[in-house]
C-alpha cells in the first residue's frame, strides 16, 4: 500500500511546485492607470454650444488637465515613461506609454516652460503612437491607431475642460486641406 501512494503523492507535490514555480514568474498585475478623461453625454454636450470643429461623428471628453500635467511631468526623453490613458472617438480610452519631445530650440523651451510636447506608443502595438502638446490653451493630440488618424482637440476656444475627440476622415470636405497639405 505504502509503496502505491508514493508515486501519488510525488506527482502531487512535483505539480504543485511547477504551478508555485509559474505562479511567481508571472509579473504582477499593473494597478489600474488613473483615467483623467470622462465621457460627457450628448445632452451635456449640447449645453456646451457648437464645437470649433465641425466632425461628422466625434466623441466629447472632459478633462482632468492638473492630474495629466502631474503625470507628464514625469515623463523624459527615456522609452520608459509613464502610462496615460487617452480616449478615443468610440469612447473607449487606450494607454500610451509617453516620453517628452524637444521640438524647440533649447533656448526657447526655457523661455516658453508651459508648452510641452510629447510622443507615446503602445507596446502590444507599436505602429499606434500619439503625439500630444500641452498649452496655455489646453491640449491637442494625433493619434495613429491601426492606420487612422485621430485627433483630440479643444471643443471651443479658451476651454481647456472639454475636448472632442474624431477621427480625420469625419472631418467635412475641405476642412482637411490644411492636414493634407502639410500645413
Amino acid at each position: 500500500m505504502r509503496l502505491t501512494l508514493l508515486p501519488l503523492y510525488a506527482a502531487t507535490v512535483v505539480a504543485g511546485s511547477f504551478a508555485l514555480a509559474r505562479a511567481q514568474a508571472q509579473p504582477p498585475k499593473k494597478p489600474a492607470l488613473p483615467s483623467f478623461w470622462q465621457p460627457v453625454a450628448a445632452s451635456q454636450a449640447k449645453r456646451l454650444g457648437q464645437p470649433r470643429l465641425r466632425p461628422t461623428a466625434y466623441r466629447v471628453f472632459r478633462l482632468d488637465l492638473p492630474g495629466l500635467q502631474k503625470v507628464l511631468a514625469t515623463a523624459t526623453e527615456a522609452q520608459t515613461g509613464p502610462w496615460v490613458l487617452l480616449p478615443l472617438p468610440d469612447g473607449t480610452l487606450e494607454a500610451y506609454q509617453m516620453r517628452t519631445t524637444g521640438i524647440m530650440a533649447p533656448e526657447l523651451a526655457a523661455r516658453y516652460p508651459n508648452l510641452r510636447t510629447y510622443a507615446g506608443q503602445q507596446t502590444a502595438n507599436p505602429a499606434n503612437g500619439a503625439r500630444l502638446e500641452i498649452t496655455p490653451t489646453g491640449v491637442r493630440a494625433m493619434l495613429i491607431r491601426n492606420g487612422r488618424t485621430l485627433f483630440i482637440e479643444p471643443y471651443r476656444p479658451g476651454d481647456t475642460r472639454h475636448y472632442l475627440c474624431f477621427d480625420k476622415a469625419n472631418l467635412p470636405a475641405g476642412s482637411k486641406q490644411g492636414f493634407e497639405a502639410g500645413r
